[in-house]
Formats: structure tokens, C-alpha cells, sequence
């Protein structure tokens, strides 16, 4: 039974919409206020129109990216029931997933500067702050929307990012970094449930190590595909230490065959089955970890969630 999870998901949630039961989804623009830095934060939030307790996710953008990255799977998810923030950091371009941004980071990474540049000390200190001034933030959230007055969980939030932003996730999810002077520095959150890093870094960068993983307890979904690369072009091999060298326990990995750095939130190679690959592995992590779903958590740990796509393989641990 099981194994018909997403299938019947999917199915349950097409009848929904034909029949308008299934809530529909807003998004809007708003400016948080981070008193503690006095820094305004533009934010894009996604939720659906019906629904209460409903779960907190915030996602932080890749590098030249900014608040409207992966909007259609935030949209896909929040449709589900789910709130989903995305703060816009002070190192975006404003043009998630446009030809300017891609321009921007491969004249970066061919120069070998990008990695560098991301291994800032204030510019990693900046991320991670905004993601922790979205969770400080639940009242002021209330007041930019009135719409969600009183119905976020926030007992139940998960952080999720590309790229930069997968980075961020993992560092407020637990894993430690050689950061300046600091060895193994923690930036833990313990209101975060769970993480969602998407074409992650591996080590030798941004002061990563072997033993960075070792203190993460937290369930994580990380993903990567044949063709994605990091900044200085370590290929998915890389890009899989994450799950490599993370202690077992509702650990997952996602790998999509041609999926390159900027396919998985809808652009680049096959755009269409891919994103349809991380929205239905997304939501199921986040069903399963948020939600407390059994059967969510069941087609992640057997695999069945990714069998309708051929593309895709799905490890556990």
C-alpha cells in the first residue's frame, strides 16, 4: 500500500482541483524587518488559501538568485499545506534561473573566483541570519499577511535551499564548517525539523570536512544529477558527500539522470520531468518529517516515490 503513495497523491490531488477542493495558492511580496541587524529582508511567501497548523518551510536561494527561485515547487508543495518563505540575500541578482544570473555565475566559476567569494565569512554569517529572522519573524509574517493570522505551526519547520542556499540549509540544520579562524563552527537552529539541501556542496569547500556531517541528526533530502556541478566544477560524485558522509538515519539522496545545477527548480535539461521528479520527492520529505506521515515517510525509504520516473534513483539510509 505503500508503495501507491505519490501515485494516489497525485491522483487525489488532480480530483481536488477539478472538483476546487484542493486550496488554492497565493503568493506574496513582503519586507520583514530583522530588528536585531536593523535589515529590511524582501521575502516571497507561498500558501495555500484554506488550511490551519500548517508547517513552516524556508528556502534560501543559490548565489545571483533571489526570493522568486523554485517558485514552482514551493507552489506544488504549499498547494499540500504548507507556508514556504523565501528570503531574498543580499547576494542575489534578482534573476533566479535568468540568462543574466547563469552568465554572472559561470564567468565566476570559469575565473576560479566564485568559490572563494562564497567561503565569506560575513556573506555565509548574512544567509543564516536571514533564514533565523524569517523564524523570529512569525508575527510580523501575520501582519504583512493577514490572510495566515494563526494558522502556521511553528512547532514544525524545515529549511530547504539551492546551491549557496542548500549550504545555508545544512550549516542551520547542524552541519559544522571551518569558517575563518573557527574550526567546525555551528550555526544549529533547534527549531528546525528538517533539511532539504539541493545540489549541495561537498568538502574542500566553504571549509566543509569529512567530519562535518558527523553531528547532523536531523532528517535530511539532499539531490543532485549527472550533469550538476560545483563552483570549482567537482562533479555529482561531489556533490554526493553530503549523503556520503552523513550518520544514517533518515537520510536520503536524490540523483536525477541529466539534471544539471539549475534544473532542479524548473530550468535547464528536461526541465518539465525534473521538476516533477523534486516535487514529488519534496513534498513526500516534507509529509514525512513535517506531517509526521507514515506513508510519506514509507515511499522515501522503499524508493517507490521516484518509481514513476525512470530518470530518477532515490537512496536511503
Amino acid at each position: 500500500m505503500h508503495g501507491f503513495y505519490e501515485v494516489m497523491k497525485s491522483t487525489i490531488a488532480f480530483f481536488l482541483t477539478v472538483t476546487g477542493a484542493l486550496a488554492a495558492v497565493k503568493s506574496d511580496d513582503i519586507t520583514l524587518h530583522d530588528s536585531k541587524r536593523n535589515k529590511d529582508l524582501e521575502c516571497r511567501v507561498h500558501y495555500p488559501e484554506s488550511g490551519d497548523k500548517m508547517p513552516l518551510i524556508v528556502f534560501s536561494h543559490g548565489f545571483g538568485a533571489d526570493k522568486t527561485a523554485f517558485a514552482a515547487i514551493s507552489q506544488h508543495v504549499a498547494e499540500h499545506g504548507y507556508v514556504i518563505v523565501h528570503p531574498s540575500h543580499a547576494d542575489g541578482f534578482g534573476r533566479s534561473g535568468g540568462k543574466k544570473g547563469a552568465a554572472a555565475f559561470g564567468s565566476l566559476r570559469s575565473s576560479g573566483g566564485l568559490a572563494g567569494l562564497l567561503s565569506d565569512p560575513a556573506k555565509i554569517e548574512g544567509r543564516v541570519a536571514d533564514v533565523a529572522a524569517v523564524m523570529d519573524s512569525i508575527e510580523q509574517l501575520y501582519s504583512k499577511v493577514p490572510a495566515l493570522k494563526g494558522r502556521i505551526d511553528t512547532t514544525r519547520i524545515g529549511v530547504g535551499g539551492h546551491s549557496y542556499g542548500a549550504y545555508t540549509s545544512m550549516l542551520i540544520g547542524g552541519v559544522t564548517a571551518d569558517i575563518g579562524d573557527e574550526k567546525a563552527r555551528s550555526f544549529a537552529d533547534p527549531r528546525v525539523r528538517c533539511i532539504m539541501p539541493v545540489s549541495a556542496q561537498g568538502t574542500g569547500q566553504q571549509g566543509l570536512t569529512e567530519s562535518s556531517w558527523a553531528s547532523l541528526k536531523l532528517p535530511m533530502l539532499t539531490m543532485t544529477g549527472s550533469r550538476d556541478q560545483g563552483a570549482g566544477g567537482q562533479g555529482p560524485d561531489w556533490k554526493k558527500e553530503p549523503f556520503t558522509f552523513s550518520p544514517p538515519g533518515d537520510k536520503y539522496l536524490l540523483f536525477i539522470e541529466g539534471a544539471n545545477h539549475v534544473s532542479f527548480g524548473g530550468f535547464g535539461g528536461r526541465p518539465s520531468e525534473i521538476t516533477e521528479v523534486v516535487k514529488a520527492t519534496a513534498l513526500a520529505f516534507w509529509d514525512a518529517y513535517l506531517k509526521d506521515d507514515a506513508n510519506a515517510k514509507a515511499s522515501l525509504t522503499s524508493g517507490t516515490v521516484v518509481k514513476p520516473f525512470p530518470i530518477a534513483k532515490l537512496e536511503a539510509k
